[in-house]
């Protein structure tokens, strides 16, 4: 039997950590996609993805994308064939994204110092994540502790003008009905965790390991 390829693609200035809890099925090789440096603070997200895509080494993967990750999943899926995209903790559409991610909110971001925007961000960032445990709280930490403010601010403004409307086929979109800077009411997603969190990827990842036993393609 051929193995079938999965790429990890992770949340917003997080790491290959943040899937370790996960347990895949025996015939499929699991690979990183790690992020890259934007070009400038104006790269248009269908040309960053083009240049992670071009990092994919094997024909028709599946995509796994946590948060930001998931959107960045859909705009490699619009450029390479894939076998299935896998969203977790994330948004397909526009539609899905809470009504406050608006322009007001883009103005903002723009105008911000990043010693503003970033420097003092922990306690949002701690209130959105749902962090449950030591191990967790670590990685968040790490990922706190972050100094590419560029790649940072280019990721804000690429979810905030996000206006996607197309959704690959054979989609799989798995989310708590607690997730906070997605919330469920917002979302139509095919699997949900009851009351998991953003960070449910690993504080649920049982839950989301047995969605992903029955129902990768």
């Amino acid at each position: 039997m051929s193995k079938r390829h999965i790429y990890l693609i992770s949340g917003l200035g997080a790491d290959e950590r943040v899937f370790e809890r996960l347990v895949f099925p025996a015939d499929c090789e699991v690979h990183y996609l790690p992020w890259i440096p934007p070009l400038n603070a104006d790269e248009p997200i269908g040309e960053y993805a083009g240049r992670m895509a071009r990092r994919i080494l094997h024909p028709e993967p599946i995509l796994v994308g946590l948060s930001f990750g998931g959107m960045m999943s859909i705009e490699i899926a619009r450029q390479l064939p894939v076998r299935q995209v896998v969203l977790i903790s994330s948004v397909k559409n526009r539609q899905e994204l809470p009504p406050y991610y608006n322009n007001f909110a883009r103005k903002v971001l723009h105008r911000l110092p990043d010693r503003l925007l970033f420097t003092n961000r922990r306690f949002i960032v701690q209130l959105f994540m749902q962090c449950q445990s030591t191990e967790e709280r670590l990685l968040l930490n790490d990922y706190l502790g972050k100094k590419d403010l560029r790649y940072m601010r280019w990721a804000l403004n690429s979810i905030l003008q996000w206006n996607n409307e197309w959704m690959p086929p054979g989609l799989l979109h798995i989310h708590g009905s607690s997730d906070r800077p997605f919330p469920r009411r917002y979302v139509t997603p095919t699997h949900t965790i009851v009351k998991g969190g953003h960070f449910m990827i690993m504080n649920r990842a049982p839950e989301i390991s047995n969605i992903l036993e029955k129902n990768l393609l």
